[in-house]
């Protein structure tokens, strides 16, 4: 099974493309929260940011989405008798702020979606019949807040979450483990100390080992951030940092020794941004070629990556519509992918693949009224031969 988290574009784009940045909280699968009915009256933007799949006939995409212009609720949807639903989703979120940032499943019966609702992280497990909240570990007092990015379960008994921490002066990663009766923080690598504001944005396991990205910016450059699980503790391996803009990694994604990361550099200038995409091989971290299908001054950023067993996906946008890069026999190359006119935007954030079947996810801008634009959660399905927009329940 392939396991491809990350964290949505939200957290790096709030400076860089307008995308709202957001907060959001948690409780445990001892003491879950109940389920409440999912709310099918969408009536302002919504947004999918990652994806899972066990099989060609079920998938997981979560999200958030708006009730009003200020209400805002977790999302989760899911493929199954070859359509996309709606379910139901615990009652957190509202005008505090709720969001599912990273999905990964098991089986049919076992899957966990992670985020943030009112500052804290958020972790929600699927048991085969209905979500409930699970108490993610605590990460510090009143005034300690953060959130998760992504979430690579790995078995019953083993599932990481990656994150943030926001403390006075400045970010740390977060890094949390389960280890099937509870969520611990386990230790992590900061690169640079509290003034780097390192935060972590995908991880990824397998039975060859675990993985996790993110951007760390000891001298006010930001740069690639790749740690490893080595001997039972989570290391900072050396990874290229191309730009000297700044570099960030959104993803990372492992099918059995296949390790891929993806991102973008020039951080700092989003007109001059490029595709990122890195393998990991043991303790080194070469960087791919890859094209940057874009005009030149045209933003070319990855958010998502899923590794196959022949090769990957890479997602993300370019000229403000959705770009897709697909990798076969080591070489990577663009494929065809929906978008709209302008004024209209488009942008997928997360990818999974699993066998001959893959899923992307993102959203799309439409103007509703002279001076007023909607998000829309955006679904793509590959068919084998091209990239085809599949209908998300919610429009």
């Amino acid at each position: 099974m392939i396991q491809q988290h990350r964290r949505p574009a939200h957290w790096a784009i709030g400076a860089i493309s307008g995308l709202l940045a957001v907060s959001l909280a948690t409780p445990a699968l001892g003491a879950s929260t109940p389920t409440a009915p999912a709310r099918r009256v969408f009536t302002g933007s919504d947004s999918l940011s990652s994806v899972a799949a066990t099989s060609a006939s079920d998938a997981w995409a979560v999200g958030y989405y708006f009730v009003g212009t200020s209400e805002q609720v977790p999302l989760i949807e899911h493929w199954s008798r070859g359509k996309w639903h709606i379910t139901p989703n615990p009652a957190v979120g509202g005008k505090s702020g709720g969001v599912l940032t990273g999905v990964s499943a098991l089986s049919i019966k076992s899957a966990w979606a992670v985020g943030e609702e009112q500052g804290k992280p958020l972790i929600e497990h699927w048991n085969g019949s209905a979500w409930r909240v699970a108490a993610a570990a605590t990460i510090g007092g009143k005034k300690v807040s953060g959130a998760l990015a992504g979430v690579a379960a790995f078995s019953p008994t083993s599932v990481w979450a990656v994150g943030r921490r926001d403390l006075t002066g400045g970010v740390i990663p977060l890094i949390e483990h389960w280890n099937g009766k509870k969520w611990s923080v386990v230790p992590s690598p900061d690169p640079g100390g509290l003034a780097a504001n390192t935060f972590l944005t995908g991880v990824a396991a397998s039975k060859a080992g675990a993985w996790a990205v993110g951007t760390s910016a000891p001298k006010n450059i930001y740069g690639t951030v790749v740690l490893a699980l080595q001997r039972g503790k989570w290391r900072q391996l050396k990874s290229p940092n191309p730009s000297g803009l700044g570099n960030f990694l959104n993803a990372v994604s492992v099918s059995g020794r296949h390790v891929l990361a993806g991102g973008f550099g020039g951080y700092d200038n989003p007109v001059a941004a490029r595709t990122l995409v890195m393998h990991v091989r043991g303790t080194a971290v070469p960087l791919d070629k890859t094209p940057n299908p874009g005009v030149p001054g045209a933003a070319d950023e990855l958010y998502g990556v899923a590794a196959t067993s022949t090769g990957g996906w890479a997602v993300g946008r370019t000229i403000a519509q959705t770009v897709i890069l697909h990798e076969t026999a080591g070489h990577w190359k663009q494929v065809g992918s929906p978008s709209w006119p302008s004024p209209a935007t488009s942008l997928l954030e997360g990818v999974t693949a699993v066998g001959t079947t893959a899923w992307a996810v993102g959203q799309r801008t439409a103007l509703v009224s002279p001076t007023m634009s909607a998000t829309y959660s955006l679904i793509l399905r590959w068919t084998g031969s091209k990239w085809v927009q599949t209908p998300s329940p919610n429009r």
